[in-house]
């Protein structure tokens, strides 16, 4: 236990001792302000959430800064920016690697945690001093970066960000009518959508054309009324057909 102790606080594996215990700090109070725990009493008004972002500002602030000294290194780490929210600017390696495909907070407790394991093992067995402790911290960054993405890539379709279906999309799409009629102002339908269905408001400029049951293709999306233009589906189908057929 004390070789682990004198070992967390040499250089360089004391950097990455810092940066750790801000992680255990930062994921401390997010569990708190999950669990909703009153850590302090009634008498206590602590902002936890408030708490937990400006360490997430210091966390994400120092994965910035240290990625940034990489690139200046030799492009090691690519251009990698960022804030609390999860976000980064650009792609480069960080984006290469899959780490952007989580929260940030996550990728950098993970290479944090990676780097010191790295650092203390090497600085264990190696047993070297002066400036090799520089590229052992070197080292340590760069390697963790690959093993935190092979770590991540199993949980990030986790935090897949999926866009749903936008009013457009549904256009030229044919739904069903489910009641009795039909008009400039009256009618709603079903659509199926991958294997949900959808009740929409629709709208038909020819009164009296549709009716319960029957199949109406989606024309355009009217913003004012909030609702699909439809026309009937055998006119549609039909037309060119009876235009022939005139000629």
């Amino acid at each position: 236990m004390n070789e682990l102790l004198v070992g967390s606080l040499q250089f360089p594996t004391v950097v990455f001792s810092i940066a750790l215990g801000i992680v255990v700090v930062y994921w401390l109070f997010v569990l708190i302000g999950a669990l909703d725990i009153d850590l302090f009493g009634g008498d206590v008004d602590v902002d936890v959430s408030g708490a937990a972002k400006g360490i997430g500002d210091v966390l994400t602030g120092g994965a910035k800064g240290g990625a940034e000294a990489l690139h200046a290194g030799g492009d090691a780490g690519g251009e990698i920016g960022g804030d609390a929210d999860g976000d980064l600017d650009g792609g480069g390696l960080w984006h290469v690697l899959g780490l952007g495909d989580v929260p940030v907070t996550i990728s950098a407790s993970l290479i944090i945690v990676l780097a010191w394991v790295g650092s203390l093992l090497a600085m264990h067995h190696l047993g070297i001093g002066g400036w090799w402790t520089v590229v052992v911290l070197v080292i340590a960054v760069v390697l963790a970066l690959p093993i935190a993405a092979l770590l991540i890539r199993p949980i990030a379709p986790v935090f897949a960000v999926r866009e749903g279906k936008s009013n457009a999309d549904y256009i030229g799409h044919v739904c069903t009518i489910t009641t009795g009629r039909v008009d400039n102002g009256f009618g709603q339908a079903t659509i199926e959508d991958g294997g949900t269905v959808l009740d929409i408001a629709v709208r038909c400029e020819l009164p009296g054309k549709l009716a319960r049951g029957d199949k109406a293709l989606i024309i355009e999306f009217d913003r004012e009324r909030q609702a699909y233009t439809v026309e009937p589906s055998g006119d549609m189908l039909s037309g060119s057909g009876r235009d022939g057929e005139s000629t």
